[in-house]
């Protein structure tokens, strides 16, 4: 039989380590519950089941630069765009927001996977408006193929 020490000893390790896994696991759970598999420029196509959560994304340097990203799904209706959002590439401007001026970042585009069969997803950004030859040369389009199984 165990001591009265020695299992509380055990508890507290248990207390420790479960404190441990939550912390190193918990950001990369939260992430993928809220992200899913995510799609960036160098991952251009992807197969996601039918139900699943998927995101594209793109760099972003922020509205005050002349970032302004889109999205769009051609057939539309074999995913649903539930949401877009910046995340700041600092942990300082996710703590206390951006410094003036933006500063980098991602843009994530979540959709969830509705219909079988293949989509396109197109994101574009049309820096500062695209008003010129000089702000449409710096505009971008990134394309994903995504087959919803």
């Amino acid at each position: 039989m165990a001591s009265p020490r020695r299992i509380v000893l055990i508890g507290a390790v248990l207390v420790v380590v479960l404190i441990a896994v939550v912390a190193v696991a918990g950001p990369a759970v939260r992430r993928h519950l809220r992200y899913g598999t995510v799609l960036d420029r160098q991952t251009t196509s992807a197969t996601v089941d039918l139900g699943d959560r998927f995101s594209v994304r793109v760099p972003d340097r922020g509205a005050s630069v002349g970032d302004d990203w889109t999205a769009s799904a051609d057939p539309a209706d074999r995913v649903v765009l539930v949401g877009e959002e910046r995340v700041s590439g600092s942990l300082l401007d996710r703590l206390f927001g951006p410094a003036n001026g933006g500063g980098g970042g991602s843009r994530y585009f979540r959709f969830d996977a509705e219909r079988a069969g293949q989509v396109t997803i197109t994101v574009t950004n049309c820096f500062q408006g695209c008003r010129n030859d000089r702000t449409r040369a710096a505009s971008e389009t990134v394309t994903w193929t995504v087959t919803v199984s």
